[in-house]
C-alpha cells in the first residue's frame, strides 16, 4: 500500500497532526493531483470541534481528514477524463485537501494560470465558489447592483468585495469591526468601509443603501442590516460568525419586499456542484486575468506548523486567507 502525508485530526484535544495515511486511487473520472498548497477556512476549525459535518459530494475521505480548498499539478488522470494532461496547473474545492496527493473529480477542477502562485491560488477555491454561487446564483446579481459585503476583510468576504466590482457592483460598500482594516479593504475594490465598532450598518448607511447583501457574520449584525435594505433587496445569509440566531422586524422584511436566503455547500449534490463550477469556468479568465479577483495571503505556513496556522485563524486582525504550503 503506498502511503502519503496528510493533516488528521485526532488526540484528546482533537488537535490537527501530520500522518501518514493511504494515498488515494483514482476512479475513472477522477484526476490525481500533487498538491503545492491548501487554504485553510473556519470551517476547518468547526470541524475538529465537531460542530460542522460536510456533507456534499466534493467530499470523500474520512472525517478525519483536514482542508476543503487546494492547488497543485496533475500527476495522472483516470480513463474518462480528457483536457487534465500531467503538469496541468490546477485548483478545487475538494475535501481532504491538506494532503501531498488528492484525487478529485475533474468536473471540479479549475485551471490556473502560471502568473498566480500556489499559496495564492490554494486560497481561492472555497471563497470564490461560495461567493460566486451566491452573487450570480441565490441573489440573481445584475450589474449595476450597489452591493454590502459584511464582514469585508475575512478569507470569504474580502472575495466578495472584488467578485462584486468585477461582476459590474456599481457600489461596494463592506463593513469591519477594526478601522485598521480600512486600507485593505479600499484596496480590494470596497467603495466605502463601515466600521462597525464605532456604528450600526442601518445608521451609518441609512435605507436604500443596497440591492444586494452578503452577508457573512449573521446574528445582531443580519437584524441590523435590514435598515439599510433598499425595496426588494436580496439578502445572502452566508456566515454566522456574529451568532446562529437573529431576532428580525417581519413587518420591515414585508414592508419592503425583501429576500433573505441562505445558502451552504453541505448536502450539495454531485451535479449542482458540477454545474457551478461549469459556470464559474466561463468567467474564470475574465475574473482571475482582467479583475484580479485573487485572495489576499494573510500568511503562509508549512503543513508542520498547522497547529499554528489553525492559531492565526482565530486571531483577531486577520486579513485574508491563511495557507499551508505542501510541497
Amino acid at each position: 500500500m503506498r502511503l502519503m502525508r496528510a493533516l488528521v485530526t485526532g488526540g484528546p484535544a482533537s488537535s490537527w497532526t501530520v500522518a501518514e495515511v493511504p494515498a488515494p486511487a483514482v476512479a475513472p473520472d477522477e484526476v490525481l493531483v500533487e498538491v503545492a498548497a491548501a487554504g485553510l477556512n473556519r470551517a476547518d476549525l468547526l470541524m475538529r470541534e465537531g460542530s460542522y459535518v460536510p456533507s456534499g459530494a466534493d467530499w470523500n475521505v474520512p472525517l478525519e481528514r483536514v482542508g476543503f480548498e487546494m492547488a497543485g499539478r496533475v500527476r495522472s488522470a483516470g480513463a474518462r477524463v480528457t483536457g487534465f494532461p500531467p503538469g496541468r496547473y490546477v485548483m478545487a474545492q475538494t475535501g481532504g485537501a491538506c494532503a501531498e496527493l488528492v484525487a478529485v473529480d475533474h468536473r471540479l477542477l479549475l485551471n490556473v494560470p502560471a502568473s498566480l502562485a500556489p499559496a495564492s491560488a490554494a486560497g481561492l477555491p472555497s471563497a470564490l465558489l461560495t461567493e460566486y454561487d451566491a452573487l450570480t446564483g441565490a441573489a440573481e446579481f445584475r450589474p449595476g447592483d450597489r452591493v454590502l459585503v459584511t464582514g469585508g476583510a475575512g478569507g470569504v468576504g474580502h472575495i466578495g468585495v472584488r467578485l462584486a466590482r468585477a461582476l459590474g457592483a456599481s457600489t461596494v460598500v463592506a463593513t469591519s469591526r477594526s478601522q485598521a482594516k480600512t486600507g485593505f479593504l479600499r484596496e480590494a475594490g470596497a467603495t466605502h468601509v463601515v466600521d462597525t465598532s464605532a456604528t450600526g450598518i442601518a445608521s451609518a448607511l441609512g435605507p436604500d443603501a443596497f440591492d444586494v447583501c452578503l452577508d457573512h457574520l449573521g446574528g445582531a449584525v443580519l437584524a441590523d442590516l435590514l435598515g439599510a435594505a433598499a425595496p426588494g433587496a436580496r439578502i445572502v445569509q452566508i456566515g454566522r460568525l456574529a451568532g446562529d440566531r437573529a431576532r428580525l422586524d417581519l413587518e420591515l422584511l414585508a414592508a419592503r419586499r425583501l429576500r433573505l436566503i441562505g445558502t451552504t455547500f453541505r448536502g450539495r449534490t454531485a451535479g449542482e456542484l458540477h454545474a457551478l463550477v461549469a459556470h464559474l469556468r466561463q468567467d474564470l479568465p475574465h475574473l482571475l486575468g482582467t479583475h484580479g479577483v485573487t485572495p489576499a495571503v494573510d500568511s503562509l505556513f508549512d503543513l508542520a506548523e498547522a497547529e499554528r496556522a489553525a492559531e492565526r485563524l482565530t486571531r483577531p486582525g486577520l486579513m485574508g486567507k491563511v495557507v499551508l504550503r505542501i510541497a
